[in-house]
């Protein structure tokens, strides 16, 4: 398990039955680093690689101040498997910000009643 401290997100790297090459572990840093212009609160990210049968697998989970969120996916080569978990988790990191973002301007802009006298 590789730690790469880097900014005030915790990227952590595991594989198991298999080995990652260090440019995908640079390119993993580097692309979940990136995602932090979506969520400022994104404190931590861990990415699990796996050989399962012949098939590459990645999961992608990521820790945002109260959620967690989760995608993972297979393909042939871990690169791909890894780069497809992350647009995954991407999108889910874009509509959880606009969900939020929402819910406070909705918030913001209810008129209190007007009183007919």
């Amino acid at each position: 398990m590789d730690r790469i401290l880097g900014g005030t997100m915790d990227v952590r790297l595991t594989s198991r039955h298999c080995s990652i090459s260090e440019s995908l572990r640079r390119r993993a840093s580097e692309r979940l680093e990136a995602l932090q212009r979506f969520e400022p609160t994104l404190s931590a990210a861990d990415v699990r690689f796996a050989s399962d049968h012949g098939s590459a697998l990645a999961e992608v989970r990521l820790l945002c101040r109260g959620s967690s969120l989760q995608a993972s996916a297979a393909a042939d080569s871990f690169h791909a498997a890894f780069e497809s978990a992350a647009e995954r988790a991407e999108r889910q990191l874009r509509r959880h910000r606009e969900r939020v973002t929402d819910h406070k301007a909705a918030a913001a802009t209810v008129q209190p009643p007007t009183v007919i006298p």
